[in-house]
């Protein structure tokens, strides 16, 4: 958990540890903020190694530009992850890039 973790943050870690992504088993969770936005980059790892890297759409729009953030701080085979809440609609476009470019949507 971050220094001053927000309500939803449990949410995110909830629906994260019931995911079915192939994650370590005991994974910890570093939390790097990404103002002015009550968002951030989540970085899991095991062991001292990172095995993926989470973005969150919290109060940002879930878009390419949020998709290519992700991908310049998720380099080589670590395993990408956008992460926004339950209720918010993802347009049909995104979900084809997010697919094809082997990203996973996590609902929180």
């Amino acid at each position: 958990m971050p220094a001053k973790p927000r309500p939803w943050h449990s949410d995110l870690e909830n629906a994260l540890a019931q995911a079915n992504f192939g994650l370590p088993e005991n994974y910890e969770l570093r939390w790097v903020p990404l103002p002015p936005f009550d968002d951030w980059i989540v970085h899991v790892s095991d062991n001292g190694h990172d095995a993926a890297v989470i973005v969150t759409a919290n109060q940002m729009s879930l878009s390419e530009n949020l998709i290519a953030l992700l991908k310049d701080n998720a380099a080589g085979r670590l395993m990408k992850i956008i992460a926004t809440p339950e209720g918010r609609a993802v347009e049909d476009e995104l979900l084809e890039i997010l697919t094809s470019s082997s990203i996973h949507l996590l609902r929180y």
